[in-house]
């Protein structure tokens, strides 16, 4: 199975510009991730194969990387953080990626901006709201309600190895901007296989459980499995395939300086 290899150079000047805002006990890190999740377009073979990410980790009480998401958090709680978020949460692509898209104008990959606030349940680990302004291409916004996933706080070594799984689910939504801009297909772009289709805003739910393995101070393992429901708005395009359910997986190994 083919895969496509992609570096991450936003993250790599946002942790630069950040370094002085970091904690001197945090970990820096380099990972290695390996996933299947896809932008759902039916025929696009680049973005339905394995993808490999190379990117800077960083693991904090404040300041956090983690594969396309820059954070900082602005309190110093235990029980509850707000976060300031750098994102990259869609892909676009250009009409030489796929036959699909010949003749339809290039969509940008997205830089989302925005916030995030995280509160500890005490029962059911973390719950999670976040909202993001995509500020370079559709202009869009999308949020995001999680409860569940590994917290923070179990991702540092502390002294001897340690496995934890943990499970989550949530819902996201994207504006119609957003799913407009990459599933849309406009009057100029339609041909007698492709109709014009101008998108509506999505909910997805979805579910999955993640697991993290701290074998040593520098190396822990990752990984997720998950399943989302697609929603109507997106699987009604010319651009995307008909499954209604969308499953996601990934696993990794970092090294922490």
């Amino acid at each position: 199975m083919k895969a496509t290899y992609k570096v991450k150079p936003l993250l790599i000047v946002a942790a630069s510009l950040s370094l002085l805002s970091a904690p001197i006990y945090a970990d820096w890190g380099v990972g290695f991730n390996v996933e299947n999740q896809s932008m759902q377009y039916k025929n696009d073979k680049a973005r339905t194969k394995l993808t490999a990410l190379i990117n800077i980790k960083h693991r904090g009480n404040k300041f956090n990387i983690d594969k396309d998401t820059v954070s900082y958090d602005f309190t110093n709680s235990n029980r509850y953080a707000v976060e300031a978020i750098l994102a990259t949460k869609n892909e676009g692509f250009e009409a030489k990626d796929d036959k699909l898209f010949n003749g339809m104008t290039k969509r940008k990959s997205s830089i989302d901006v925005g916030g995030r606030i995280i509160m500890d349940t005490g029962y059911i680990g973390a719950a999670v709201f976040d909202i993001t302004k995509d500020v370079h291409s559709s202009k869009g916004l999308e949020a995001n309600f999680k409860i569940g996933g590994i917290s923070p706080h179990a991702q540092h070594w502390t002294g001897e190895k340690s496995v934890n799984i943990a499970a989550f689910a949530g819902l996201r939504y994207q504006d119609a901007k957003t799913v407009n801009y990459y599933y849309g297909v406009k009057n100029s772009e339609a041909t007698a296989t492709r109709v014009a289709y101008k998108g509506k805003s999505a909910v997805t739910p979805y579910i999955g459980i993640e697991t993290q393995v701290n074998l040593t101070p520098h190396i822990t393992l990752d990984g997720s499995l998950g399943v989302s429901k697609r929603s109507n708005s997106i699987i009604n395009s010319p651009l995307t395939s008909d499954k209604k359910y969308e499953l996601g997986a990934n696993i990794g190994i970092s090294y922490w300086f």
